[in-house]
């Protein structure tokens, strides 16, 4: 299965953002295991476990390592807080 739709995304500390635009996936870790977001996914707050943020991009494939973070799904876009 193809994903093909999009949603915003941004990731960024609190002195640089590390990726700003559209995303078809977003994967992580918290403390219950690995999940992923996809566009249209419902509002979602949680913390972040230390491991990789994976960005599938429509052009590229981005990969962060985190230490802590936070991710927010707010009305159909994504926002993790890194190094905080």
């Amino acid at each position: 299965m193809k994903i093909q739709k999009t949603f915003s995304l941004t990731v960024f500390s609190p002195f640089k953002t590390y990726y700003e635009g559209s995303a078809l996936l977003l994967t992580a870790e918290n403390k219950s295991g690995p999940f992923g977001i996809l566009a249209e996914h419902a509002n979602f707050l949680c913390l972040l476990s230390p491991g990789t943020l994976q960005i599938q991009a429509p052009e590229k494939n981005f990969e962060l390592p985190v230490d802590k973070g936070i991710v927010q799904v707010v009305d159909g876009a994504a926002y993790v807080f890194v190094g905080i």
